[in-house]
This record gives structure tokens, sequence and C-alpha cells, in this order.
């Protein structure tokens, strides 16, 4: 497997780019059609239809209830050319040609070619029986802005995070994935090539301080300090507990419906795996029926049981050589009861749907069965006990729908669809989505930076910072989350306007300042429930005061069990005097003798923190995460030296509001789509 399919976090759709929704409000690649909806020129009351499907170029045009396009009798109407034109503003050009399966030779894949390459074989007028579904996505679309944003935490995020590329002109899947790939063993080499270069680079000094340390009769030789550093040192039954999960997702690739001899022997592989747990029976019994392909779905369930154990295991290997780099201890976490949401019957029907998902394995994908989330995700979404499943499912899906089908891949990111599948079943049981009474907090809230996670339809920021109770006992690092539902084409930094009018800590961390805390809800694993009638704003707080002075020596949040992930792990780090290494677009910092990756992609377009601006730096705040095989920094601010003045960058800068004119402009045609898209909501779901 590939780097790029052993990743957790790996983007495999890229997202959508900002466009104007006043003459398209809606557009999608799904169904194996590019479909959307058209707002009439002559009657604001009126909206039109249109698709054009993949392959066959087959096009229909008509109103929302159901009148035929006049102008779509023999070819293209200007309904349909106008999609055209925005679904390249809103995908790329390359993109939709790829899904449409539109060959436009040596020419641009601009929408001019698209559509003169799909009319030049006069392609045959299709049926309007799919207009009202396709309307009823679109007013699917619309419902988002309607569902309350939440401050609970959605821990499933964290395999969502923002990218820079937000931007950029989206490349095709293939394209993407193959970019996105060698990106990653560039960056992998990087880190060896940068490593030996920084030590070249300060041989003299390291020489020097050995020396030094030689004479006095202490201190290791630079080779040994780097050989020694808690991060670079193996971890014990690591790669035999991910080899166990490659097995699993070998096997769901193809899917468990008829399984061949390999997967059989990936099964038996973990079955081994869990044959020293509690899961071993439950385990056996299950590899043994999804052999024969006759697993039920509590089958299914141990499977997924067992893989998030393994990945629990390497979780916690991993964490505990944090804790050595960092000097924190964790909390200790104390058991409560929980009282589960009443929705079993969607909850039941969301384990079937992911059922359906391992019988077809992701070779095995179409647009029918990925479908067939939508009415599930719209019965979860509305109710905020049930967003956590509702946001992961949504996310998921569409990953799965711009991938159908499943056939035609290339490549698969197994890694990452095991982890939302296994993680998606696992959150619908019984008693998975409990929620224990909380914690009350009173004193000091002090903001280290703000981090984004974002999918097409759901948008997080969760702010890190350390805690100082009044009663002057130990401080202790807590998050603060906000989400949000929103349509695809809110994107950018068009999503603060969803985020900050919920949480004035967005606008608190931006500052610079601190925030005062009274009885604010929390739960034991760290997580601020917050309430802005529980907060006012204090004194200002540097966040790299902060970093410096009250971070190292905060308590470490704990770890509920069931998101014992290594995707899930954030560690709080503040790092100073290292040495910046950049090799085109890849950064990489060596701290100690180590080499550390700095994932400057994770640094969303809805910030000001670029790679330039980190390569820049002389001190980082950044979060500590592991993925692919390797520990990364993710950069959440970092300060530099400019003509002699101290300047910081912090990623979450525009949280709160800005000047910047590039974010003023992003918010403002954000600004202008949702009122566009509020505007229909109002006509047409509340009328």
């Amino acid at each position: 497997m590939s780097l790029w399919e052993k990743s957790s976090a790996a983007r495999v759709v890229p997202p959508a780019r900002p466009r104007k929704l006043a003459k398209v409000p809606f557009v999608e690649l799904a169904d194996g059609r590019l479909q959307g909806v058209v707002s009439s020129g002559s009657d604001i009351e009126r909206v039109y239809v249109s698709s054009v499907a993949a392959g066959t170029f087959a096009f229909a045009c008509s109103t929302n209830n159901n009148r035929p396009c006049g102008g779509a009798r023999g070819g293209f109407c200007n309904h349909i050319r106008a999609l055209i034109t925005e679904a390249v503003l809103q995908y790329g050009g390359l993109r939709v040609a790829r899904y449409l399966r539109v060959d436009t030779g040596d020419t641009a894949a601009d929408a001019p070619a698209l559509t003169g390459a799909m009319t030049a074989g006069h392609p045959p007028q299709a049926d309007r029986t799919a207009a009202a579904a396709v309307f009823s996505r679109f007013l699917r679309h619309l419902a988002y802005l309607e569902l309350a944003p939440a401050t609970a935490p959605l821990p499933e995020m964290h395999w969502f995070p923002p990218s820079r590329q937000g931007e950029a002109a989206p490349e095709t899947q293939t394209q993407t994935q193959t970019q996105t790939q060698t990106q990653t063993q560039t960056q992998t080499q990087t880190q060896t090539q940068t490593q030996t270069q920084a030590q070249t680079h300060t041989q003299t000094e390291t020489e020097g301080a050995a020396a030094g340390a030689d004479a006095a009769g202490t201190g290791p030789a630079p080779d040994e300090a780097a050989s020694a550093h808690p991060l670079a040192q193996p971890v014990d039954g690591l790669d035999d507990a991910l080899a166990a999960v490659d097995a699993l997702d070998r096997a769901l690739t193809g899917g468990l419906l008829r399984p061949g001899p390999e997967q059989a022997a990936d099964l038996t592989h973990l079955t081994h795996a869990a044959a020293a747990s509690p899961l071993a029976s439950r385990v056996a019994e299950a590899a043994d029926k999804a052999s024969a392909g006759a697993a039920g779905e509590e089958h299914f369930v141990a499977l997924a049981a067992a893989r998030a154990a393994l990945l629990g295991a390497v979780h916690d290997a991993l964490a505990d050589r944090v804790q050595e780099f960092t000097g924190r201890t964790p909390a200790e976490r104390e058991p409560s009861a929980a009282d589960a949401p009443d929705a079993a019957n969607v909850l039941a029907a969301a384990r079937s749907w992911l059922c359906d998902l391992a019988r077809s394995g992701w070779q095995g994908i179409d647009h029918e069965l990925v479908a067939g989330a939508a009415p599930i995700v719209s019965a979860l979404l509305p109710d905020p006990a049930l967003r956590r499943p509702a946001v992961l499912l949504d996310g998921f899906a569409a990953e799965l729908a711009a991938s159908c089908p499943g056939a035609t891949l290339e490549r698969i990111p197994a890694r990452r669809w095991g982890d939302l599948w296994s993680r998606a079943l696992l959150l619908t049981l019984p008693g998975a989505l409990g929620t224990a009474a909380p914690d009350r907090l009173t004193g000091r809230l002090l903001p280290l930076g703000t981090d984004l996670h974002e999918h097409a339809t759901a948008v997080q920021a969760q702010v890190h910072a350390v805690f100082e109770p009044a009663d002057g006992g130990p401080s202790r690092l807590v998050r603060a989350s906000v989400s949000a539902p929103k349509p695809d084409t809110v994107v950018g930094a068009g999503v603060w306007q969803l985020l900050r009018p919920h949480m004035t800590l967005l606008a608190a961390a931006g500052e610079g300042r601190a925030m005062e805390l009274t009885d604010m809800p929390a739960t034991s694993d760290g997580d601020l429930l917050w309430d802005d009638a529980h907060a006012r704003p204090g004194e200002p707080a540097d966040p790299f005061a902060t970093a410096r002075v009250a971070l190292p020596t905060a308590t470490a949040a704990v770890t509920a069990p069931l998101d014992r992930h290594p995707a899930g792990l954030a560690v709080p780090v503040f790092l100073e005097g290292y040495t910046v290494q950049r090799h085109e677009d890849t950064v990489a910092f060596t701290v100690a003798g180590h080499t550390l990756a700095v994932d400057t992609d994770r640094a969303p377009a809805a910030g000001p923190l670029t790679p330039d601006t980190v390569a820049a730096s002389a001190a980082c705040i950044a979060l500590l995460r592991w993925d692919a095989g390797t520990h990364r920094l993710q950069p959440l601010a970092v300060e530099s030296t400019v003509r002699r003045r101290t300047v910081s960058v912090h990623a979450g800068a525009w949280a709160g509001g800005t000047t910047d004119k590039a974010a003023v402009k992003a918010e403002k045609a954000a600004t202008d789509a949702v009122t566009v898209l509020r505007e229909r909501a109002g006509r047409l779901l509340r009328k």
C-alpha cells in the first residue's frame, strides 16, 4: 500500500471553489449526472431542474413542477449551458470532464470545450423523471442553513482537515490522488534529506556542544541524541497492529459478499491479532462468517470493534511517546453513567447501510448504493444529540459518491475509508452517543490557537487553550468547539460567518484575549460545552506568552475510549530554536536533532497562515499529530522577526473578523451566497 492509501487524513476529493449563485444556486455531480437547479430569467418564483448524464450526455430540463423547458428540444438549452459553466467554476473542468467521461482532446477542459464535445455527438433527450429527485436534493441542500449550530465537540471532524487548495483549481480525482501520493512521498524523502542537511548545517555548533559535554563527562553524541529522541524511538508492536488493520482494509476493498481466498486469509490475520483480547471469540466467529460470505450485522460490528481496538492500542502507545516528549501527565478519567439518545430506528438504518457497504466493498460501490445514506443523514442531522454520526456519514457518503463507480478507481484510500466505516458503525451502537453530566469550570481561559475542520457540508472550529482554575488548582489543557452544517458552496473564509455568532471565544482567540469563565459546562475529556452566558472577555493574553509559561505545566486532557485513534492525536506543543528546511512545497523543523514534517496544508485557506510564513518562523505553536507512519506538526501560530519587530501570524486570525482585504472579499462572496440560498429557502421551504 502507498503512503496515500495508508493515510487517515488524506484529501480524497478536492474542495469546491466559491462562485456566484444568483443564476445557478445548486450544482452537483451525483447519480451519474451533472445536475442542478437554474433560476428562471423571467420569473423569480420559477426554477429549472437541468441535468446531463455521464457517458451518453443525455440531457433533460424542466421546471420544478415538471413542465418541459422550451429550449431543450433538439439540444442543450441555455439553462444546461449555464449549469455546465457553473460546474466548471465550482469543481474545475478536469473533474467535471472525468465525471461525465468527456474527451476534449488537446483542448483545455473549460466550459465551452466540454459543451462542444458533448453536443458534437447530438446527445439524446432524457426523460424528466429524475427532476423530482434532483429538486428534492436541492431542498435538502437548502435545509443545511435551517439547522442549528452546536457547541458539543465533533471528534469525527479530525478526519476532515481543511486545505489551502480550496482556492486553487481542483484536479481530477485520479490526478489529485497521484499528486497527494507524490507530495507525501516527497515529504517523507525530504524528512530524511533535511535531517542530514540540518545535522550538516549545525555540525559546528553541535560538535562544540558535544565537546563541552564530553569534557564535563555528560551528554550524548549528536547522533545518539537524535536516536534517543522520544518521537524517534520505535514502538513495539505498532507495525504488527497496523498490518492487521491493513488486512481488514484489503478485505473491505474487495467486499465481503463473495470473498475470495485472499480476503479469507486477511480476515484470519485479523483473528490472530485479536486472539489475546476479550474480543477473540467474537472476532473469530465474525471472520469465519465473513469468509463464507454470510456475515450479518453483529459480525461486521465485531470486525469494526477489533479494528478500533487495534488502532486504540496504537493511539495509546503513540500517546505515551508524546507524553514523554512534552513532559505532561494526563488527568485521570472519571467514569460516569451516560444516557443514550432515543433514535434506535434511524441508527439501525445507518448500520444496515454500512453493512451493505462492507458487502459491496469499495470496488463495488455505485451511485444507487451510496444514495442510500441521504435519507438517513436527513433524519439524523436535525437532532443535536445525533450530530456526530450524521456529520460523519454525510462526509463519508460524499467522498464515496464522488468516487463512483468504485470499479474504475485506480487507487483506493483504504485506511481512511476503513476508519470512517468502522467508526460510523460503532457510533450507531446503543449507548455509544451517551453524554455524561458535565463538570462546571470557573477560572481563566488562555487561548493557544484555533484548528479548523471542514468537509462539504460541515465545518468545525476548535480552540485549544489552557484553563487556570479560580481555586488555584493545577492548570489543564482544554478545547472549545463550535460546528455548523453548511451548503458546499460556503467555503474558505466564508465559514467563519456561520460559526462566529455562536461562540465569542473565536473573537477573543483572534484578538489575543483571555476569557473569564463562570460555571462553564465541560466534559471529563477536556471539552468545554461552550455557552456565552458563562463567559466574558478578560485581559489581553498573548498566546506565545501562554505557550512559554503556562503550557509546559498544564495537565494533558484525557481521551474518551471511543476516541482512541491515531487520527485523533492533536497535542498542543510549543517549539522555538529549531532549524527550518524547505524543499519546494514541504517544510520541516529540526528540533534536538530530530526532524518533524510540518503539515502546512492543514493551515486553512480561511486564515493568513501560509507555508511562507511558517518557513520564515522562529517559534511555533502547533498540534503534534501522527498519520501514515510519521509524526507531523500542524502549525496554529508562528512568530518571526521582521525589521527587528516580533510578528505573529495565527491560523485562526480571521475567526473573529478582520480588515484583511482577501478575507473581507471572501466573506462578502460567502455572504452573498448565503443570502441567495436563504432567499431560495424562504421561497421553497417555508412558503
